[in-house]
């Protein structure tokens, strides 16, 4: 079926093929002037004026761009290259392999820009120009962005980053943040994204903060400036004042004379003028009646066009408008479906009352949630995590399906005990659940996992972590340690990462010691001054409040991260559990 999009669509492939027609066709007004340039070029070449040849070369070269034609642009900046290596020219060189590298990027012929950039690049290193070589890795970066290798892409941009510090050019280091911000976000690396997105807004908002200063005080000069002028120009106006008084009163007398002569002429005149001004009054109106009449016909007739079209418009949104509500409301209760799901199963009131005095402060940034903590007991031992999945919303709620249907097979099923071994093999069976090694799917999780024996004594915690610590407070030294899991997630499957190994860390624990499982949707919360909560601020608060009943600990950090958050949009899910040793 033939749709108004196939047509935008036709007629926008109708005119690239057009202009590319064209492209390259040498407009009439700048003819003469590049076969003037022409001329010169070879004058110059025969007399062996080498400088003169490429300064023509140069203008030819801009002349052709500015009027886009980039292959006869490129030719000219070739030669005067091949001039400028003779002459050994290294600021020339600089210069025409960056141009080189631009009018190849606009041809989208970006792995040519790119030979070309990193030629830039080297003369720079030579000529230690660090300014040169900050530009030079902005252009690689942002071509290998292009080219899809965003890995390269970020390697190069942290080079540059260091550079561009060491010159204290701030403007460099915002533009590599923002190249690093987008590689990430194409990498499906949201929280490197959002970091480096924060430190790129950063650095922009104090950049347009000087700029905003700079104005100003400009502007400042400039008033100044011109209040200056404004004195002198008024000294003057009051000197040409007086020589205007002595003139007018010579040619007052010259006036007397003939004022009754002009009035006279002028009275005839007026008459003449009366008489032609009515006629034209009269055609005026005639003309106004007339238009005005068929400019109103117009008008209505448009007025009946649009409101017909609009009437249909009107229907058509309203039948869109009525299967959007029908399919929302369908897509809704199948959420709120899977919201009671994913419910039932988290652990219940009474698995969690037998061995401790807890709370659960749990928000799903939407209905369901990528965050979900988990609880088994086997042989008198009992296993608690807090699992942080890739995502959130329904994405995130079928990771944690995933999670936790793999977590019962471990540890009820095949009765892995050992909580570094139970992550190990949660890894494998990640990346074989999502069929990450056949695909680009690099989905995972982070986890806060522990094991405790009840029949033990004394007891001992055992920790394992994936991106994620644990927060014990020793109730007999009263004091808060934080215990780092390892530096890489679940999942995620990268050839370097087949077998990824976890640690265990086995901590002695007594009566009222208190254990800390949280996700890192608190910690990243951030408040109107895009501020994150951090994990600092959760120990403080965790440390100044840790004497009062669990209940009550949950209350305060609740209206803390309220009043942080204030009336910012929640971020990520939010899952903090509190475990006070009561066994």
């Amino acid at each position: 079926m033939f749709t108004i999009k196939k047509f935008i669509i036709y007629i926008a492939l109708i005119g690239i093929i057009f202009n590319q027609s064209y492209a390259q066709q040498i407009p009439e007004n700048i003819k003469d002037e590049l076969s003037g340039y022409q001329e010169l070029i070879s004058k110059h070449q025969e007399e062996g004026n080498q400088a003169l040849e490429l300064e023509y070369l140069n203008k030819a070269a801009f002349l052709c761009w500015n009027n886009q034609l980039l292959s006869e642009a490129i030719h000219y900046f070739e030669q005067a290259v091949e001039i400028n290596q003779t002459l050994d020219n290294k600021n020339g060189l600089l210069l025409g392999y960056n141009y080189l590298g631009m009018l190849h990027g606009e041809m989208n012929q970006h792995q040519k820009a790119l030979g070309y950039f990193e030629k830039s690049l080297k003369i720079s290193r030579l000529i230690k120009n660090k300014s040169s070589i900050a530009s030079a890795l902005i252009n690689i970066a942002q071509t290998q962005q292009l080219l899809n290798n965003f890995n390269e892409s970020n390697n190069t941009a942290f080079s540059g980053v260091e550079v561009a510090k060491e010159i204290n050019e701030l403007k460099y280091v915002r533009t590599f943040y923002g190249i690093i911000a987008e590689n990430y976000k194409e990498l499906g690396n949201s929280a490197k994204s959002i970091e480096y997105f924060d430190l790129f807004a950063s650095i922009d908002q104090y950049l347009k903060n000087q700029e905003i200063t700079n104005i100003k005080q400009k502007s400042s000069e400039e008033v100044n400036k011109a209040q200056a002028e404004k004195n002198k120009t008024q000294q003057e106006l009051i000197k040409q004042s007086d020589k205007l008084k002595v003139t007018e009163d010579s040619l007052a007398e010259i006036e007397a004379i003939t004022r009754e002569q002009k009035m006279l002429l002028e009275l005839k005149e007026l008459k003449i003028s009366e008489q032609e001004a009515q006629l034209k009054f009269e055609r005026l109106v005639k003309n106004i009646f007339i238009w005005g009449f068929v400019v109103i016909l117009i008008f209505l007739l448009v007025l009946i066009a649009f409101y017909r079209q609009i009437r249909v418009q009107k229907n058509h949104i309203q039948q869109q408008r009525d299967t959007l509500d029908l399919q929302n409301k369908k897509i809704n209760s199948s959420i709120q479906y899977a919201k009671n799901i994913q419910r039932a199963i988290l652990p219940v009131d009474k698995e969690l009352n037998k061995f401790f005095d807890y709370f659960i402060l749990y928000r799903p940034k939407d209905i369901v949630s990528g965050d979900f903590y988990w609880y088994a007991e086997v042989n008198s031992t009992i296993y608690i995590a807090v699992i942080d999945c890739t995502g959130h919303g329904v994405p995130g709620a079928f990771m944690s399906m995933i999670g936790n249907r793999l977590f019962n097979e471990i540890v009820l099923v095949n009765r892995v005990s050992d909580p570094a071994k139970i992550l190990t093999i949660l890894n494998v069976k990640i990346i074989e659940a999502l069929k990450q090694k056949e695909s680009d799917n690099s989905d995972g999780m982070d986890v806060c996992l522990v094991s405790i024996n009840t029949k033990n004594n004394p007891k001992k915690v055992v920790f394992s972590g994936a991106k994620r610590p644990l927060i014990i407070y020793k109730n007999q030294k009263n004091e808060l340690i934080e215990i780092k899991g390892d530096r890489h997630s679940i999942g995620g499957f990268k050839n370097d990462e087949q077998a990824k190994q976890f640690t265990s860390h086995e901590i002695d624990i007594e009566l009222n010691d208190i254990l800390y499982l949280s996700s890192d949707g608190l910690i990243d919360q951030n408040n109107e001054a895009r501020k994150r909560f951090g994990s600092s601020k959760l120990k403080q608060l965790i440390s100044e409040n840790v004497s009062h009943p669990i209940a009550k600990q949950k209350e305060i950090i609740e209206k803390e991260l309220d009043n942080f958050q204030g009336n910012v949009e929640q971020r990520d899910d939010i899952t903090l559990l509190g475990l006070k040793i009561i066994l």
